[in-house]
This record gives structure tokens, C-alpha cells and sequence, in this order.
């Protein structure tokens, strides 16, 4: 019976051995599980970080994409509006030679009609002058004309009276000379 014995507690550390490694699997088994619970736990949370990032990465490639179009139209107006400006610069510039040219023309007409306006002065003093000398021309003038004609009336007088003294035929009215009448 000893050997039996042996057996049965040989038997019962076994079973016992079996038992702890039983429990231990058992343990080993729950901590795989909840460890493996643990890791799924944290696939899906990483999964769901994952596909946040790669939505937020879509949206920031959507707006690379647009910021991409929108800098570029920003360089296409940039460029369109540096040759507006080259050519508003340029019709400037040519604006402002001729504004120079038309300033020069000015200034010299200016000058010219200051000359003109002297000049005008000049003669217009000179006008004044030989009109006042005509106005006394005419004055003589006037004077002169009806002193000859007193001269010529008095002239005319005599001669009429020369000529009837030396033609008594000669008919004198309102101071012309007619023809006789024959049969007066």
C-alpha cells in the first residue's frame, strides 16, 4: 500500500500541478483576453484617431488644392495687373510729356501775348495820338474847306461879274450861267 499511497499523492500533486496549471492557463487565458480586449480597444480607438486624421487630411488637401488654384489666379492677376500698370505707367508718362510740352508751349504763348499786349498798348497810345492828330486834321480840314469855299463863292462872284462885263449877253440865275433868251 505504500506504493499506492505514493501513487495517490503522486496522483494528487499532479492533479493538484494540473489543477494550478489549470488556473494558471485559466488566468493566463483571462489576461490574454482582456489584454487582447485591451489591444482591440485600442485598434479601433487608433482607427478611429486614424480616420480623423485622414478626414482632417482630405479636408486640408481639399483646401491645399484650392489654396493651390487661388494662388494661382492670385499670380495670373498678378501678372495682368503688372501690365496694366506698365501700360497706365507708360500712357502717364507719355501724358505727362505732353502736359511738359503743352506747359512749354504755354509759357512761350504767354510770353508772346505779354509782348503783344505791350505792343498793343504801344499802339493803342499811338492810335490815341494820330487820332487826336485827325480829329485836329479834320478840325483844320473843315475850317480850311469852308474858308475856300467862301474863297471860291467870292471867286465865282467875280468872275461871273468879270465874265458880264466882258460878255453882257450872259444870263447869270441862282448863280449859273444860262443862255439868253433871244427875244428879251
Amino acid at each position: 500500500m505504500g506504493a499506492l499511497k505514493k501513487e495517490k499523492q503522486a496522483w494528487g500533486l499532479r492533479e493538484e500541478a494540473h489543477q494550478a496549471s489549470v488556473k494558471l492557463a485559466q488566468e493566463g487565458k483571462e489576461g490574454a483576453e482582456a489584454y487582447a480586449h485591451e489591444v482591440e480597444q485600442a485598434y479601433v480607438d487608433l482607427l478611429a484617431h486614424l480616420t480623423s486624421h485622414q478626414i482632417q487630411n482630405i479636408g486640408l488637401q481639399e483646401v491645399a488644392r484650392a489654396s493651390e488654384m487661388q494662388q494661382k489666379k492670385l499670380e495670373e492677376l498678378y501678372v495682368a495687373r503688372g501690365r496694366k500698370l506698365a501700360e497706365t505707367e507708360g500712357a502717364l508718362a507719355a501724358k505727362v510729356e505732353a502736359f511738359d510740352l503743352l506747359q512749354v508751349e504755354y509759357n512761350r504763348l504767354h510770353t508772346e501775348a505779354n509782348k503783344l499786349q505791350v505792343g498793343n498798348e504801344f499802339l493803342d497810345k499811338q492810335l490815341a495820338s494820330k487820332d487826336s492828330r485827325i480829329d485836329e486834321l479834320e478840325r483844320e480840314n473843315q475850317e480850311l474847306t469852308g474858308e475856300m469855299v467862301g474863297v471860291f463863292d467870292e471867286g465865282f462872284k467875280e468872275a461871273l461879274v468879270q465874265a458880264s462885263c466882258e460878255n453882257p449877253g450872259i444870263n447869270v440865275v441862282d448863280g449859273k450861267v444860262v443862255p439868253l433868251e433871244l427875244g428879251d
